[in-house]
């Protein structure tokens, strides 16, 4: 092999010019010389006082994250305790509870995906039974005692668990993904307002009754029908195409 002198590029023997810079090229017997002449160095010299930045990793980055969140919803805690101290004249907290709790409530909302980021079922436990013991306090600040949670609230929650759970699973399951997952979230949806319907007017009228859930029920359930067809029909399509090619090469 030979070398270029000035480039030093490794090119075939036959070559006499170098591709690069048109220089002669310099063949094999000189190449003691060609390294000795060689204009890069052997190791890149760091520049003094250059230092290396520090990687943060991404658990510090969610801890920093959280601490802005906390510092964040400590402030208007503090604002509406004080200013519901001052107003009732005494250390009972009266109205500030209800948006203390929901203060409180999208701090833990927004802290458990921060501080459990890899643990998805963690994740869902956390998140709902933020949920729940939110319901409940809202509940019990009405009058003392727990009413409406039971037979209102807590039906809400496991409707939302249950069908929002379906539709994630199905999806991510399902091998051909295209308008059939749009389709899975209209069922969902449906599914939601005939549940929500029967809940809510179950709780006020103390029957099973259905009233304007149907409005809902039946157009997303004709357009979701439309869109499984759809998406079936021209996954079918393009499989028989798949196939006919290959029989196609097959034959050739």
């Amino acid at each position: 092999m030979s070398y270029c002198i000035k480039c030093n590029v490794e090119v075939d023997s036959f070559i006499e010019k170098c591709p690069l810079c048109q220089s002669d090229i310099q063949k094999s017997d000189n190449i003691d010389q060609i390294f000795e002449e060689k204009k890069y160095p052997e190791e890149i010299i760091e520049e003094e006082g250059a230092e290396d930045e520090p990687k943060i990793s991404s658990r510090r980055k969610r801890f920093v994250a959280w601490e802005a969140v906390s510092v964040s919803a400590g402030v208007p805690l503090l604002i509406i305790i004080g200013i519901n101290m001052f107003i009732e004249r005494s250390f009972t907290i009266t109205w500030g509870k209800y948006p203390l709790t929901g203060i409180i409530l999208a701090w833990l909302l927004i802290s458990v995906p921060l501080l459990l980021l890899k643990k998805p079922i963690l994740i869902v436990v956390g998140e709902t039974l933020s949920l729940i013991a939110f319901l409940v306090l809202i509940d019990f600040y009405d009058n003392g005692s727990i009413d409406w949670y039971y037979q209102l609230a807590l039906p809400i929650i496991g409707l939302t668990i249950l069908v929002t759970s379906i539709v994630v699973i199905s999806s991510i399951r399902i091998k051909n993904k295209g308008v059939n997952i749009a389709a899975f979230v209209l069922f969902g949806v449906s599914t939601m307002c005939l549940g929500l319907d029967l809940i809510i007017l179950s709780y006020i009228h103390e029957t099973i009754t259905i009233k304007w859930s149907l409005y809902v029920i039946i157009p997303l359930t004709i357009v979701g029908g439309f869109l499984l067809y759809l998406h079936y029909r021209l996954t079918r399509i393009v499989d028989m195409k798949r196939v006919l090619e290959i029989k196609k090469k097959l034959k050739t």
